[in-house]
């Protein structure tokens, strides 16, 4: 975190004051940060420190602008956590996207996601089910709505439209003509991710922040039970309803096998 401080500090006393976007949004898309989770988790198991993770990226240094924005991008998603020293982890909803344990795990991983993202969730939530003004309104609605500073409209535009194609929201539609929650009847997303009190390089989106959350799910877990496991408990069907016996057998089988991993039985000595 020092490193991003210093960055952020030297290259305002060298701009001087910069503009501020009123929402916060990432520089960087959902599918480029999911690359950020599978880093993490291919070259560390889960978590790794920030110079082999910038090493495996491509970036020169960990100071760079661009390898700064790319990580504050993923936390923003919810998909890595930023850890005492120099440490990188990956969450539960990235371990969801990357390593689904039931069907619509990833699906509703990436919903979540995407709805992590201030501006990306106010657009949403005006326009739900309904159409999406043409890309001239969008620039519009971002710039004198929402306080995107003029020269980033664009981009940010870029962002989110990339970003809700990945998360699934324009595939009922097959255009991006409307945003439509991905989730299968009877799967919530859960509750959009709290994000960083950090601000990205260039202080934008620093107007517009909630507080910093764990786990990337905007909700608390005891925190001795493992993550998969929290995963499974919250694909459980609400009380009283219906649960094909398919499903139900299914979802037993990896729960114990799951079990069986986390819980492995003691070797006996011969």
């Amino acid at each position: 975190m020092a490193d991003l401080k210093t960055v952020i500090e030297s290259e305002k006393t060298l701009r001087g004051p910069t503009p501020k976007s009123g929402t916060q949004y990432p520089y960087f898309d959902l599918e480029d940060s999911v690359a950020v989770a599978k880093a993490v988790h291919e070259r560390g198991g889960g978590t790794c420190s920030r110079d082999l993770l910038a090493a495996t990226l491509k970036y020169t240094t960990t100071r760079s602008g661009g390898f700064l924005s790319r990580i504050y991008a993923a936390k923003q998603f919810g998909l890595i956590e930023l850890q005492v020293g120099d440490s990188i982890a990956i969450t539960d909803r990235a371990t969801r996207i990357l390593h689904p344990v039931m069907p619509d795990d990833a699906l509703a991983a990436r919903a979540e996601a995407f709805l992590a993202i201030r501006l990306f969730q106010k657009v949403y939530d005006k326009y739900k089910g309904g159409a999406l003004p043409p890309e001239i309104g969008l620039q519009n609605l971002l710039k004198t709505e929402y306080k995107i500073v003029e020269d980033r409209v664009k981009p940010a535009l870029r962002v989110m439209l990339n970003s809700a194609e990945q998360a699934g929201f324009f595939k009922a539609t097959g255009s991006k003509s409307r945003m439509i929650l991905p989730v299968p009847a009877g799967l919530t997303p859960r509750p959009p991710a709290a994000t960083s009190t950090t601000p990205p390089p260039d202080g934008e989106g620093g107007q517009d922040r909630q507080k910093t959350g764990h786990g990337g799910g905007g909700e608390s877990s005891p925190p001795s039970v493992h993550p998969a496991l929290i995963a499974m408990l919250r694909e459980l069907p609400r009380p009283g309803t219906e649960w094909p016996k398919g499903k139900k057998d299914r979802f037993m089988t990896a729960f114990r096998s799951i079990v069986d991993v986390v819980y492995p039985d003691p070797e006996v000595s011969s």
